[in-house]
This record gives C-alpha cells, structure tokens and sequence, in this order.
C-alpha cells in the first residue's frame, strides 16, 4: 500500500476491485490514533458510503498490532499552559466533532466493513473492533479496554457496544474489572465474526472481503441498515422499514440478476447495482 494523497501520516490508503484499504500505519506506537488520522478515517468511511465503486472496507494496522487506542501522549503535548487552559467542558465538546463522529459513521455506512486485527486491540482500538461489521482475529490478539484502569472512564461507544455484543455481566468483566479477552475467547463471546490462527489471518480476511465484494451490495447495505435500526426500534416500525428495503432492493439489477440465473441455472454474477 501506499500513501493516499489526502492521507495523513499514519494512516495509508489504497482502493483496488471494489475494496478500500485503510491500514493503520505507526507500528512504532501499537498504531495509536492521532486526531488527524481519526478525522481521515471519518471522512473516507463516509465518503466510501456514497461511492458506488466501493463494495466492501477493509481495516487493518501495519506491524505486529491492530490499535492501542488513541495516542494520549500527543494529545497531551497539545495542553496548553495554565493560562491559556480551556473552559471546562472542552474536552466533551471536542469528542462530539472529532472521535465520537467515527464509530457512529462505522455503524451508519451502508459498505460492509471487515478488521484484520491481530496484536493489541485497546481503547479506541478495541471500538473499532466491535463497530466494524466483521472481525477477523488471531486467536492470540489482545482486545482490552482499560479505561477505568487508568482511572478514567469508556468512550467511543464501548460502553454502548460491549453489553449489546457479549451481554452485561460480561460487559462488565472487561469495562469494570479491566479483563483483557484473547481473540479466541472473544470469537467465543460473539464478540468477533472467528478468530483463527496468526498464519491464516490475512488469508482468512481476503477471502471474506472478496465474499462481501462479490455479494449484492445494496442489499447488504439495506439490511446492516436494518440491523442496527432495529436494536433501538419496536417491531411495527422495523417492519415497515423492512417493507422499504425490500421495495429498494427489489429493483436492483442484483435482484433481477438472480433470478435470469435461476433460469438459466448458474450461479448469479452480482455487480453490486
């Protein structure tokens, strides 16, 4: 991969048959997040949504870890000086625009997105994890959220995500206690899509991003849609939409693909239109 030309320093970008690589690129630091990476992650997620060129995103980070969170040591080089110190309430105002914008979008895009994660995965590393659609994991990764264990409390909705995906009581094991979960035991939990071996990871991902890319993908969008709606609906409403998704998707060149290959008996060829 190379560096995407609006790309910042940390984060490389690359776009070929339909899939959009993002990779994490500061191995020196576990790939901690900067707020210029997480901005960038934001915007091309969300861009990739509306591109009809992109059919499924793959995440991953570069070296031996997924993510270690965010980089609390660059954010701390930019405190000001006593003087200069910012109203209270700064730091909650500056989440909502900056890294509270990129889960949401993650939960929100149509595009099926697949984590590669082997190593560390803490903090915001670990919220990527549980928001991407699908993760991979080596058995061996570490998915940790340590948060209170250093005295302060959850962000970028792990709290929200964690009791949804492996229940309350274990919810709190890790955002409580601070247990860290391995890979295996996370696939277990439900927590990830499979957890498999550290020589078999990439395989493993390629095979299911190729799966995704060649699926029909305004159907897939249509029911991630679904899915998450649903979670915060009552079922007469989810019904309904449900009604409107299979409205939308019943005219996709997709649906009518597969039907000429029932009559013709093959397998249908999607293009994701």
């Amino acid at each position: 991969m190379t560096p995407y030309p609006d790309a910042p320093e940390g984060l490389l970008v690359a776009r070929d048959d339909g899939v959009l690589r993002l990779r994490l690129d500061r191995p020196e630091r576990r790939n901690a997040l900067t707020d210029d990476v997480v901005a960038t992650l934001t915007s091309t997620i969300e861009a990739a949504g509306n591109d009809e060129s992109v059919r499924a995103i793959e995440l991953s980070g570069s070296g031996e870890h997924f993510c270690s969170g965010f980089d609390l040591a660059t954010r701390s080089a930019q405190v000001p000086k006593v003087d200069d110190r910012p109203r209270v309430g700064s730091l909650q105002r500056r989440m909502r625009w900056q890294v509270n914008r990129l889960i949401p979008t993650m939960l929100e895009t149509q595009t099926p997105i697949v984590a590669n994660v082997r190593g560390w995965a803490a903090g915001l590393g670990l919220s990527l994890v549980l928001a991407s659609d699908f993760a991979v994991v080596a058995g061996d990764a570490r998915l940790w959220a340590p948060f209170t264990s250093l005295g302060f409390t959850p962000d970028s909705g792990t709290s929200w995500l964690l009791p949804r995906m492996a229940g309350v009581a274990r919810a709190k094991e890790m955002l409580l206690l601070g247990q860290e979960v391995s890979g295996q035991e996370a696939a277990e939990w439900g927590l990830v899509h499979r957890a498999v071996s550290g020589d078999q990871l990439d395989a493993a991902v390629a095979e299911l991003v190729d799966r995704l890319c060649r699926a029909p993908t305004v159907a897939l969008g249509l029911t991630k849609l679904l899915i998450h709606r649903g979670l915060g609906m009552d079922l007469d409403r989810h019904l309904a939409d449900e009604a409107f998704a299979m409205e939308l998707s019943s005219r996709t060149e997709d649906f009518r693909e597969h039907q000429q290959s029932r009559r013709d008996k093959r397998d249908p060829s999607f293009k994701g239109r």
